[in-house]
């Protein structure tokens, strides 16, 4: 017990020589720590937010790198659909026209026939019956002055 007791008193003894300078420098000591823990904490969060931010923007960056890309894969696409589209329209456009020309040649040519208008065949074939004759004719003439010589 005797140890008890000199431990209780050796308590008492301290708390009551604690002073109000030495109290004030008790809570000065502790606001002190307080305010330091307080900027330390403060500068470990600046520092989260800070790395938070710079994550951030390396997301952002990444994002907007993949979304142009994305863009810029859809445009091409798009680009190449509209370039088939329009190669597909110029040949059947290119067919029609086709189409409608042999239509006319032959709806010309059925007129023309019906009014007896000679075709570049009968024109030809009329062609070489002129320079057959007239080579007939050159040489009849031919014939007739040697004969009147």
């Amino acid at each position: 017990m005797a140890r008890t007791i000199r431990t209780t008193r050796s308590r008492k003894s301290r708390t009551a020589a604690v002073t109000p300078a030495r109290a004030a420098r008790t809570i000065r000591n502790s606001a002190q720590k307080a305010l330091e823990a307080g900027v330390q904490a403060a500068s470990g969060v600046r520092q989260s937010a800070v790395g938070a931010f710079d994550a951030l923007v390396k997301q952002g960056a990444a994002l907007e790198a993949r979304s142009r890309r994305a863009a810029i894969a859809k445009a091409e696409k798009a680009r190449k659909s509209a370039f088939a589209r329009a190669e597909e329209a110029r040949v059947k456009t290119v067919e029609a026209v086709s189409h409608l020309e042999k239509v006319f040649e032959q709806r010309v040519s059925n007129a023309i026939s019906r009014l007896g208008v000679p075709t570049v065949r009968d024109v030809k074939a009329l062609s070489r019956q002129v320079t057959q004759l007239q080579a007939s004719v050159d040489q009849l003439n031919r014939a007739r002055s040697r004969a009147a010589r």
